[in-house]
């Protein structure tokens, strides 16, 4: 497949099937930068409290809201 097709048929997705196009392109980035890898090891390994967010934290950070 050509680059030129391979634009046209991303054009052609739809907004959630781009979103998720862009988030596997930004995991393949980022799977072989070593430096990426120990920044985010370090992050989910760290347990200080006031660095997390609760459930509903996320929710609001994200604009998910209730979905009920």
């Amino acid at each position: 497949m050509s680059f030129d097709v391979l634009m046209k048929e991303v054009g052609a997705l739809g907004d959630d099937e781009r979103r998720k196009l862009l988030a596997y392109m930004v995991t393949l980035a980022d799977r072989d930068d070593a430096a990426y890898r120990e920044k985010l090891a370090r992050k989910i390994d760290d347990a200080t409290p006031g660095r997390w967010l609760t459930p509903e934290q996320v929710e609001r950070e994200l604009g998910l809201g209730s979905r009920e």
